[in-house]
């Protein structure tokens, strides 16, 4: 990681009627952890954390956890500790609070994968050109993960740096969380992207949309379409619309109501071809081919099921 420096990312995995939230530590920098304001990344519903329970710090290298004399000990991978060493997706709990600690972009891709890591990859034409069609959208841009698509897909979330949240909640979230949808935000600069398009392009990881909406709101109305009516049968059934080929189907046989439903305030969605181009479906025009680098016949959308 050479572009700013490795971050260190803190995670909370697991807090009583706290919601999920990240922090990142720069290169040099520390975190405080405790129950008031006098920490930096506070639980105040934690009742069994002290005021300043614990210190995180991250010199770009090593990262180090340190108990703050607190009342119930601070634990390192199940064991108690007054300092120790921190490894990528290492874990310590301080009071009834359970944190996953990871550091950025740390794994490198599976050997399988043709690819080295460690910045060493570098996009292939057709890739730069995707990577340009999705960094040009004017509004803020999404994508959705399916992590079912293999192991790889949440490690790369989890060792980003960017918010990301699963589509599932509660304990079907935490039951299926390798199985699950995620959506994550990809700001402008986003490292996080690039690597994306690096890795998971051309593979099915996900579709990318664009939407002006704060993540809650976006996270929430993808929500709606997890379960959806079969018009025939009655049953309800899973829509894996994450799926480029299944979103490819999908969005031109929808009516303009059902377009209008699935769109809302949503701008684009983005998805890839079975050629590895990307497809733009917009709420009113066709869809159009944002990196043709050969002529596609009347821009047909791709209906083979075994693509």
């Amino acid at each position: 990681m050479t572009r700013g420096g490795q971050r260190a990312i803190v995670e909370v995995r697991w807090a009583k009627a706290a919601p999920a939230s990240r922090v990142v530590i720069e290169p040099g920098a520390a975190l405080r952890i405790g129950r008031t304001e006098r920490a930096d990344l506070v639980v105040a519903a934690d009742r069994a954390m002290s005021a300043v329970h614990c210190e995180i710090r991250w010199d770009g290298v090593t990262c180090w956890v340190a108990d703050r004399e607190s009342q119930e000990g601070t634990w390192l991978n199940g064991e108690r500790v007054n300092e120790g060493e921190i490894k990528n997706g290492g874990w310590i709990r301080a009071g009834g609070t359970v944190f996953v600690i990871y550091f950025e972009g740390a794994t490198p891709p599976r050997r399988e994968s043709g690819l080295l890591g460690g910045g060493l990859d570098r996009l292939t034409p057709l890739q730069e050109d995707v990577l340009a069609a999705l960094q040009a959208e004017p509004e803020p841009l999404f994508a959705v993960l399916d992590a079912s698509r293999g192991l790889r897909v949440l490690e790369v979330l989890r060792e980003s740096v960017e918010e990301y949240r699963s589509l599932y909640e509660g304990i079907q979230g935490e039951a299926l969380a390798m199985q699950a949808p995620y959506l994550v935000r990809l700001p402008k600069g986003a490292r996080l992207l690039e690597q994306l398009v690096l890795e998971g392009w051309g593979k099915g990881w996900g579709i990318y949309l664009t939407c002006g909406r704060p993540f809650k709101e976006v996270r929430t109305h993808l929500r709606r379409f997890l379960m959806v009516m079969n018009d025939q049968t009655g049953e309800r059934m899973y829509f894996r619309f994450y799926d480029p080929h299944a979103l490819r189907i999908f969005l031109p046989t929808c009516t303009p109501r059902q377009k209008a439903q699935f769109f809302g305030e949503i701008g684009a969605f983005l998805a890839e071809t079975k050629d590895g181009e990307v497809m733009r479906f917009g709420t009113q025009a066709a869809p159009v081919v944002l990196t043709a680098r050969v002529e596609v016949p009347g821009l047909e959308v791709d209906d083979d099921p075994g693509a």
